[in-house]
């Protein structure tokens, strides 16, 4: 006998479907060129539907965000378990190279969203507050690393998670006209961290 879902269990399903055409169409066009009736479509839903689980386009993707954020965290975590030091700041550059190269496209979309957010105060301060989570996250990884290796950090872990994405916003954009810039695992973006963790930098020599 087939169990019917609760009605909190169809929401959630709905939601999750949804968010599921939101990447795949975001991904395909952008997020300018994207309209709720083309996510709705994509979903097999009415907009209405959609529209009753998001306030608009803007929330999708800040869901979708938000999905993104958690599931780099529980990445990152699993990454460097066990690791210390310059190894575990090897892995997560391998793992952040391999992370773009799957989803190139987030990148992009990221991007183009944030500077629309630039122009909406309200929007900009909603993504303001994923992007601090985001930056928080990867922060208590770069602190456990350091602790680890029993190496203070040159730089407050919040400046050095900071740079890190500086650093990969640049990346993406960069490889829109160079595919192969900085693709060495070595010299990928966490990697601006690897001579901390040399003991002759940390004794001044």
């Amino acid at each position: 006998m087939k169990t019917r879902l609760t009605r909190a269990e169809r929401t959630e399903r709905n939601r999750a479907q949804v968010l599921a055409a939101a990447r795949e169409v975001f991904f395909r066009q952008g997020f300018h060129g994207t309209s709720v009736e083309e996510i709705a479509e994509a979903a097999g839903f009415s907009r209405g539907v959609v529209y009753s689980q998001f306030g608009g386009k803007a929330d999708l993707l800040l869901g979708l965000l938000e999905e993104r954020i958690q599931e780099r965290a529980e990445r990152n975590r699993s990454v460097v378990a066990g690791l210390t030091g310059i190894d575990g700041v090897r892995a997560l550059a391998a793992a952040g190279d391999a992370d773009y190269q799957a989803h190139a496209g987030w990148a992009l979309l990221l991007i183009e969203f944030r500077v629309h957010a630039a122009r909406h105060p309200e929007l900009a301060a909603r993504y303001a507050a994923l992007h601090e989570r985001a930056v928080g996250t990867l922060s208590d990884v770069l602190a456990e690393l350091y602790d680890r290796a029993g190496v203070d950090p040159p730089q407050p872990v919040r400046a050095l998670a900071q740079a890190n994405f500086v650093i990969a916003t640049g990346l993406a954009l960069e490889r829109q006209t160079d595919p192969n810039v900085l693709s060495d695992h070595d010299r990928a973006p966490f990697d601006v961290f690897a001579p901390v963790f040399d003991p002759d930098h940390q004794n001044g020599r």
